[in-house]
């Protein structure tokens, strides 16, 4: 007999699972509120099938995998820590998967194609901007709050996985961008981004969610809806000037980006970190100065190395060889890679504010400080490749400590927003969660050259970036006048 609706009032929470799970993509199954976690096989003889089996085993692998990042980070957890919270044997696990990295991508993979299929239903279901956006924010807001960790794995966790994590990330968000952009009617762009706003405002989406959820603030979530469908929608449409720009190319933009200003710019690898090393022997250097040059050169391999291989591939014998310094050196400085790692951060990130905030104040009017000031940053990520590396993708899934100093970092940067708090296009205060949504944003298009290693072409941005920090305050067409203007 054919299965009615009538019938899953009678249903059992266990038929319902294997109803479930027999006719719908894993994915689904995956993200299903209501059986979040997959029940354990029965023990001893049972009439499942071997295919049945066999998914049952997959879906509660890909549980595990999320439960285990949730709780250690993609780099730090073990396939036993996988295989533990599944609940399944280690034969299994290879039977399905060749190893962790494998498993993580096709637990990312359900989980973007989940997401996916939810948002592309709400904009179906719509009736137009800004119906739209609610429903499809609606529906992400559903899937993140059902499953939190879910969402690291796709915003954070995703980068630790290289190159076939980062090509995954770009196509979710540029998936995403896509829904956004046929919903407005606008035309695709050229270029590495098709749109910057647009994924400006994927970007800040994104972040608005993770950091909630992040913080426990789930109530808040739900009431910031409205106020972020604003703004989402403040952009458009767009002036003539934004809509028209032609982005300038690097080389027309005459950019000095020798580095200099943080840690791994003033080393390039081991060959040079030897050259640098200090003589053997009596050679009337102060201890000061000799100390001053060890942690110099620790820190710059901290970076170097990272921005190479990843921070979980970075060790203590591996940055003391970069450096070159002994082991004990290293100690005398630093208590471990995440000490070294946290202090690389810190130098480079207060730098880098210096720059902003001396650009900034340079201007009277404060929006045009916001030009100045995003020039300044992205010109020094731009110049300092390894660090933007470090402050862009690692820091955020090192560890704990150096993920909570990220978010704190990037929040640094949204004091040049907060005026335009006291600004109105249109004779309403603007929410407070326009700042951090923006601040998402310029985050998300500095995470997506860092991931693509296009960092020297990020200053080429500053214009869109403008009209992105300012058009939800001033109004789009006043934002496009200041992000267009010759310079100062």
């Amino acid at each position: 007999m054919p299965y009615t609706p009538a019938d899953e009032q009678l249903e059992t929470p266990p038929a319902r699972v294997n109803r479930l799970r027999n006719n719908r993509h894993v994915s689904e199954v995956l993200e299903d509120p209501q059986f979040a976690s997959p029940p354990g096989l029965p023990r001893g003889p049972h009439s499942l099938t071997r295919e049945q089996v066999a998914s049952n085993q997959r879906v509660r692998l890909l549980e595990g995998m999320i439960d285990a990042i949730g709780e250690k980070g993609y780099a730090a957890c073990t396939v036993s820590d996988v295989i533990k919270r599944a609940g399944v044997s280690r034969k299994a696990f290879y039977e399905h998967f060749a190893n962790k990295e494998e498993c993580f991508l096709a637990t990312y993979d359900s989980i973007a194609a989940n997401g996916r299929r939810g948002v592309a239903d709400a904009f179906r279901r719509a009736q137009g901007l800004p119906d739209s956006v609610e429903g499809a924010l609606d529906e992400l807001f559903d899937l993140a709050l059902a499953r939190p960790d879910a969402l690291r794995v796709l915003m954070i966790e995703i980068g630790a996985a290289g190159p076939a994590g980062i090509g995954r990330r770009e196509q979710l968000m540029a998936g995403f961008e896509e829904f956004l952009r046929e919903n407005l009617g606008l035309p695709p762009g050229p270029g590495p981004i098709p749109n910057p706003v647009l994924r400006g405002v994927v970007g800040g989406l994104a972040h608005v969610l993770y950091a909630h959820l992040r913080r426990g603030e789930r109530t808040q979530l739900r009431k910031r809806l409205p106020d972020l469908v604003k703004w989402a929608t403040s952009y458009w449409p767009a002036p003539p000037s934004i809509m028209t720009l032609v982005d300038p190319t690097p080389r027309e933009l005459c950019l000095d980006l020798a580095g200099g200003r943080a840690p791994g710019s003033l080393s390039l690898g081991a060959a040079s970190s030897r050259r640098r090393r200090l003589p053997r022997g009596e050679n009337g250097t102060s201890r000061s100065f000799v100390v001053h040059s060890q942690r110099e050169r620790i820190l710059d391999a901290v970076t170097n190395l990272t921005a190479r291989k990843g921070y979980a591939a970075l060790t203590v014998e591996g940055i003391a060889a970069e450096a070159a310094v002994s082991l004990q050196a290293f100690y005398e400085h630093f208590k471990d890679k995440e000490d070294a790692f946290l202090v690389a951060y810190e130098i480079g990130h207060d730098k880098a504010l210096a720059l902003v905030e001396q650009a900034y104040a340079a201007e009277e009017d404060w929006r045009y400080g916001v030009r100045a000031g995003l020039s300044a940053l992205f010109r020094f990520l731009a110049g300092e490749p390894s660090f933007a590396h470090m402050a862009l993708i690692d820091v955020l899934a090192a560890t704990e400590r150096s993920s909570t100093r990220a978010f704190k970092g990037a929040s640094s940067y949204t004091l040049m927003l907060l005026p335009g708090l006291d600004q109105s296009a249109n004779g309403t205060r603007p929410p407070n969660v326009t700042v951090e949504a923006i601040a998402g944003g310029l985050f998300e298009l500095c995470l997506h050259h860092a991931l693509q290693d296009r960092m020297r072409e990020l200053p080429v941005m500053t214009p869109r970036a403008t009209y992105f920090a300012l058009a939800p305050f001033i109004g789009a067409d006043t934002a496009g006048e200041i992000a267009t203007a010759p310079p100062r």
